[in-house]
């Protein structure tokens, strides 16, 4: 009977302990984080909705009247209210719109850092001093608090008081010196990539800022350079440069070290060729039914490629055209080299792998009655995806809702309104 009951307490104990265990995962990782969020354009708020995907309360921040600018970047908009650009970056935020130049206006501030994890701020380096909101007017409010700045050229040295954006960035850090056809005009990548990964930079450190912080028990400043960050994904070009004194120069879709690595034309399209090593070049000339290639001591390794890159790209050339992108896509299947089509944005999208993943998203945005899609989180947490999503928010839309958690009287409210401290979407209940 002891023996009996032994066993059902210790069942017991086990599926309580499974289930704790359980609850703690189905939660978002940063459950419970808040992060103060005065960011605008880009390169920050893409760093703090990657903060809000993984479950962060993030409050943005915005002036009034017009809110974050890139509200108004468009056509197209999704509402006459809602631009695809800021939905691009900034759903899952509670928008509160606050004056902080007011002296009002920078009590209410205070009052959120106080009781906040994060700050994350992308204004020119010295405009939040002249408020007494710079990190060191602060950082005595709250000791635990991490203060993430994000500009142009980081927060001191001979451009730091310059506003940067993302393509004269590129231009000005090597990106677009590289970038384009061979011995034709500069051309910027598709997307903002020095925002995006500038953004990235941002979100990592401030991951490893809390973890740091609940070791250490204390907050701390972030400098994330833009500029900075621009040298710091030239990678392989810039270790070219440092180390060997190669300045490197645009090379359309090929690329300096390895051979072939780029796009060929095809008797219908476009393809790219990938064979990074000399077995799949041995495999490639295989498949495109010229052997001799890689036994032609010109080309045997991938050193040789390299020099005698324009005679060999002459023979790929032509035997790609001679074929469908389809035709050269199934026979790469076959082997270990790389062979794909050059899509275009609808193609992406409708890629088996990107329906498999589930990656796009849609919610309802109930102040505008529209639905908006957008990319969702690409990481996955124990095979699952931070699936609660929420609309980008309308202007001012949390501001009554954000006050009041912070202990804002329904009359103190109005007269922050009243004398244009803040702006509120939605009325007092």
């Amino acid at each position: 009977m002891k023996s009996c009951l032994h066993r059902r307490k210790y069942w017991s104990m086990t599926l309580n302990k499974f289930c704790m265990q359980a609850s703690k995962f189905s939660s978002l990782p940063l459950e419970g984080v808040q992060v103060v969020d005065m960011t605008r354009v880009l390169a920050a708020p893409y760093a703090t909705m990657n903060l809000s995907d993984l479950g962060a309360n993030v409050i943005k921040i915005e002036r009034p009247g017009s809110g974050d600018e890139t509200r108004k970047w468009g056509p197209p908009f999704i509402s006459p209210t809602l631009s695809n650009y800021f939905a691009s970056c900034n759903r899952n935020k509670k928008s509160v719109v606050v004056d902080y130049t007011s002296q009002d206006g920078q009590a209410i501030i205070k009052k959120l850092l106080a009781q906040s994890d994060v700050f994350v701020e992308n204004l020119k380096p010295g405009t939040l001093k002249k408020y007494n909101l710079d990190y060191k007017s602060v950082k005595f409010l709250n000791e635990k608090l991490i203060y993430a700045s994000l500009s142009g050229y980081g927060q001191d040295g001979p451009h730091s008081s310059q506003g940067a954006y993302d393509v004269p960035l590129s231009a000005e850090g090597g990106l677009m010196g590289i970038t384009g056809p061979v011995n034709g005009e500069p051309v910027k990548v598709g997307v903002a990539l020095t925002d995006i990964c500038s953004g990235l930079y941002l979100h990592s450190s401030i991951l490893a800022a809390l973890y740091q912080r609940s070791t250490k028990g204390i907050g701390q400043h972030i400098d994330v350079s833009m500029f900075s960050t621009q040298l710091s994904i030239l990678v392989n070009v810039a270790s070219n440069y440092l180390n060997s004194g190669i300045i490197a120069k645009p090379l359309g879709s090929s690329h300096m070290s390895i051979v072939p690595y780029q796009a060929f034309k095809t008797s219908n399209g476009y393809i790219v060729i990938a064979a990074n090593n000399d077995n799949q070049f041995w495999e490639l000339s295989e498949a495109v039914g010229w052997p001799w290639l890689a036994s032609n001591p010109m080309f045997s390794t991938n050193e040789l490629r390299v020099v005698n890159r324009e005679e060999l790209l002459m023979h790929l050339t032509e035997r790609f055209e001679e074929e469908t992108t389809e035709y050269w896509t199934d026979i790469a299947t076959n082997y270990s080299f790389t062979a794909t089509p050059i899509n275009n944005i609808q193609q992406a999208f409708e890629h088996p792998q990107a329906i498999h993943a589930d990656i796009v998203k849609t919610v309802h945005n109930e102040v505008d009655n529209v639905d908006v899609k957008f990319v969702g989180h690409p990481v996955k947490f124990n095979g699952k995806d931070p699936n609660q999503y929420k609309s980008p928010p309308v202007l001012g839309q949390h501001t009554v809702e954000v006050l009041q958690s912070i202990g804002y009287s329904d009359k103190e409210i109005k007269s922050l309104i009243k004398k244009n401290v803040i702006q509120s979407a939605t009325n007092l209940s």
